[in-house]
C-alpha cells in the first residue's frame, strides 16, 4: 500500500511540473519582428540630428521635407504598373533634386512639416507612411569649408544614407536670401528686433565671434570715436568702428523700411534721402567707394558692396535619408494600398 501511494504522489508531482512548464511556454509568446520600424527606432531617427554647432549660425539653414510613401506606392504600382519589388527599389533610391529643395511649396506627394500624429492630407494614410527628409544647407566660405569637409567625411556611407548636392549661386543671391530669412523671424513691433538684426549681421560679418555671448554682456551698442576698425566691449557697452556702425544703420534701414515710412535705426527713423546724406557726411560712402550723387543709385551700389555682388558662391545640401530608408523597410503592398484608400 505504501509503495502504491508513493507512485501516485510521484505521478501527481510530475503532472504539476509538466503543466507548469506548459504555462511557462505558452503564457508569454515571443515578439515577432515585422517590417514596421519600432517606436524606439523611429524616436532615434527623429532625434538623431546632425551636430552643426561648430558652424557659424548665419551660414547654415535647416529644413525638412515630408513625403508620403503611400501616395508614391500608389502611383508606382497602380498607375505606372511597376512590380512591387521595383517600386520599392525606386523609393529607396529617391533623392530630391535641387529644384525641389529650393521650391517654397511642393505638390503631392510632398507634405509640409507637421506633427508625427497627422495623416497624409492627400490620401489619408497613417503618419507612419510619411517619411521625413531632414536637409541641411551650408553656405560656402572660409569659415565653413573645412568644417563641411570634415562633417561629410564622418557621415555614414551605408546605403547612401546621406547625399550631398552642390548648387552654384552668387554672393548677392545668398545675401538677399539671408536677409529675407532673418526678416521673417523678426517682430518689428517689438523694440528688441533692432538688437537682433544687429547681432545677425555681425555674426555674418565676423562668424568666428560668439556674438550671442557678447550681446548678453552688452546693454547698448555705440559708435566708437577711437576705433578705426573692429569692435570692443567696455563697461557693458559694445563699441563699433565708425564704418561697422554705419553698416548696421544701413542693415536696420533695409529690414524696417517697408514696415512704416522710412527705416528705423539706432539713430531714429530715416528716409532714404536722409540716410544717404547721413552716410555721405560720415565718410562711409566714400570709404566703400560709392560715388553716386542720388540716393537710389547709391543704395544699389551699397547693396552690391554689402552682398559681394556676382562673385561665385556655392550651397551644399546634406540630405539625411535614414528615415526614408527605415520607413521603406515596412512598406508592403497590402498595407500601402489600404492606407492610401
Amino acid at each position: 500500500m505504501g509503495k502504491q501511494k508513493a507512485k501516485q504522489k510521484k505521478k501527481a508531482g510530475s503532472q504539476k511540473v509538466s503543466s507548469k512548464k506548459r504555462r511557462v511556454l505558452i503564457g508569454k509568446p515571443k515578439a515577432v519582428k515585422t517590417g514596421k520600424p519600432s517606436s524606439t527606432t523611429r524616436k532615434a531617427l527623429k532625434t538623431d540630428r546632425l551636430d552643426l554647432s561648430k558652424f557659424p549660425a548665419e551660414s547654415v539653414t535647416q529644413m525638412e521635407r515630408g513625403i508620403c510613401l503611400a501616395c508614391v506606392w500608389e502611383v508606382f504600382t497602380r498607375h505606372l504598373k511597376l512590380a512591387p519589388k521595383t517600386a520599392l527599389v525606386e523609393i529607396k533610391r529617391y533623392t530630391p533634386s535641387l529644384d525641389e529643395l529650393s521650391a517654397a511649396a511642393l505638390p503631392r506627394p510632398y507634405v509640409a512639416a507637421q506633427s508625427s500624429k497627422e495623416a497624409c492630407p492627400y490620401c489619408g494614410a497613417a503618419s507612419k507612411w510619411i517619411a521625413r527628409l531632414p536637409i541641411y544647407r551650408i553656405e560656402s566660405g572660409k569659415a565653413t569649408d573645412a568644417l563641411r569637409r570634415e562633417l561629410v567625411k564622418s557621415l555614414s556611407k551605408k546605403n547612401d544614407a546621406f547625399v550631398v548636392l552642390e548648387q552654384k549661386a552668387t554672393q548677392q543671391h545668398a545675401f538677399f536670401e539671408w536677409l529675407e530669412l532673418i526678416s521673417k523671424q523678426l517682430d518689428l513691433d517689438d523694440p528688441a528686433w533692432i538688437r537682433e538684426v544687429s547681432r545677425h549681421y555681425l555674426s555674418r560679418v565676423a562668424p568666428k565671434v560668439d556674438w550671442l555671448t557678447e550681446f548678453n554682456q552688452a546693454h547698448s551698442i555705440r559708435r566708437s570715436r577711437r576705433l578705426e576698425e573692429g569692435w570692443e566691449i567696455d563697461s557693458g557697452r559694445l563699441f563699433l568702428s565708425p564704418m561697422l556702425f554705419d553698416e548696421l544703420l544701413l542693415m536696420q534701414y533695409l529690414v524696417s523700411r517697408s514696415h512704416l515710412a522710412g527705416g528705423l535705426t539706432f539713430e531714429g527713423r530715416y528716409t532714404l534721402p536722409e540716410l544717404f546724406h547721413r552716410l555721405r557726411n560720415s565718410g562711409y560712402l566714400r570709404g566703400v567707394g560709392v560715388q553716386a550723387n542720388n540716393p537710389g543709385d547709391a543704395l544699389e551700389q551699397l547693396l552690391a558692396h554689402l552682398s559681394g555682388g556676382e562673385a561665385v558662391l556655392r550651397f551644399y545640401y546634406i540630405i539625411d535619408r535614414r528615415a526614408l530608408l527605415e520607413s521603406a523597410k515596412g512598406l508592403k503592398m497590402v498595407k500601402a494600398k489600404g492606407a492610401a484608400r
